[in-house]
């Protein structure tokens, strides 16, 4: 129901409440609940004579009592409560149930309170969609002035940049898978465990350094350090009974490996990993520290020209400001930059408030909730 049609039936309801009297009309109700309690308790309650008793004796207290209110004239409907009251004695529970139901006025009061909380209800939340739709205007204007600083040109700068990061990404990882595959073990871990000492290199992180340590020293003291890292996961996969044929302590092999397994195989699967590369969701401020040390390790590995290349003009678009620029755009839609540059979206946000102006005014053609419940009957 609208709001304006239940300010209507609350008014109705307040008349009619008006018309009996509150305090007539609360103790009708307060009389039918205790006639009411009284039949159910008489249908629940075991027919022994000792509830009998008692169940009279309140019956005939509440007699008394619509009858002084009666003669007192502060009850209306006595009428029905004496039928009622005359056929509970009778045992006639659905007869006594009935009387009380020709009672036209019970239930105004719940009624009205009822239709005062839907209202309540629906005004706020109009209260609500009008403030969502100012917060939702000034939330688009902002956005739109933002857009005004957008270059276009900027979208396909976006998708170049896009396709650097990613021939990058890719170069990167085939170049560590190929150099892991390749160099030895020792040299493998060493640099890993060199790499995972700066985050932002993304490296696979050993367990506790301690414990890399502790691998280190056992391979150089087995005689493993020559063997690729790939032939180490190989040992790791032997049989107690063929391993002692390349380690000779297969025992030291199985703790040290133990404690050390899940950062040597993620290692051993260094080209899916995030090591070295680079990302769009990366503000500029993180790549102008993050670049400078990429080409320091890569160089240092001896990578290809193409690689280095590639960072270095990424590092030129970071340190020039370009790259915030051309990364801005990746959270603009095209559409909306297209209406702000033909000035289209002006219509969009004349339509929001021309919606927020029509709730606006059915707002102040309501009354508050407050002077609605001050002015119940």
């Amino acid at each position: 129901m609208e709001p304006l049609d239940l300010l209507s039936e609350i008014g109705a309801t307040n008349d009619q409440i008006r018309e009996v009297g509150r305090e007539r009309l609360e103790l009708v109700e307060r009389f039918n609940h205790e006639l009411r309690d009284l039949i159910r308790d008489f249908e629940s309650t075991p027919d022994t004579f000792r509830v009998y008793l008692d169940l009279k004796k309140r019956l005939e207290r509440t007699a008394r009592r619509i009858e002084k209110a009666h003669a007192d004239n502060s009850l209306d409907y006595t009428e029905r409560f004496d039928k009622a009251l005359s056929v509970l004695k009778k045992r006639r529970f659905e007869a006594a149930t009935k009387e009380l139901d020709r009672i036209p006025v019970l239930g105004l009061l719940k009624e009205q309170r009822r239709l005062f909380d839907e209202y309540k209800k629906s005004y706020a939340g109009l209260r609500a969609r009008c403030e969502g739709l100012e917060a939702k205007i000034q939330e688009k204007t902002a956005y739109y002035e933002s857009l005004q600083r957008i270059d276009v040109s900027s979208f396909d700068e976006l998708t170049s940049l896009k396709e650097k990061i990613a021939a990058y990404n890719n170069g990167v990882g085939t170049f560590l898978e190929t150099f892991f595959k390749e160099a030895p073990l020792m040299d493998v871990l060493k640099v890993s465990l060199d790499a995972s000492y700066h985050p932002e290199l993304r490296f696979p992180q050993p367990p506790s350094y301690e414990n890399a340590e502790k691998l280190l020293s056992f391979v150089l003291s087995e005689g493993l350090a020559s063997l690729t890292l790939y032939r180490f996961l190989e040992y790791a996969r032997y049989s107690d009974s063929k391993l002692p044929h390349y380690v000779g302590d297969p025992t030291g092999f199985r703790q040290v490996l133990e404690s050390n397994i899940v950062w040597i195989e993620s290692l051993g699967d260094i080209r899916s990993r995030e090591a070295l590369k680079i990302s769009l969701e990366e503000p500029g401020v993180s790549l102008a520290v993050k670049i400078p040390r990429i080409i320091a390790f890569l160089s240092k590995l001896g990578a290809a020209t193409d690689l280095l290349t590639s960072l270095r003009e990424m590092q030129k678009l970071v340190t020039s400001g370009r790259y915030e620029k051309i990364r801005a755009t990746t959270v603009v839609n095209r559409e909306h930059l297209e209406k702000v540059q033909q000035g289209t979206h002006i219509a969009d946000l004349e339509a929001l408030q021309d919606e927020r102006a029509i709730l606006v005014k059915e707002i102040e053609e309501l009354q508050n909730p407050r002077a609605v419940e001050l002015d119940l009957a």
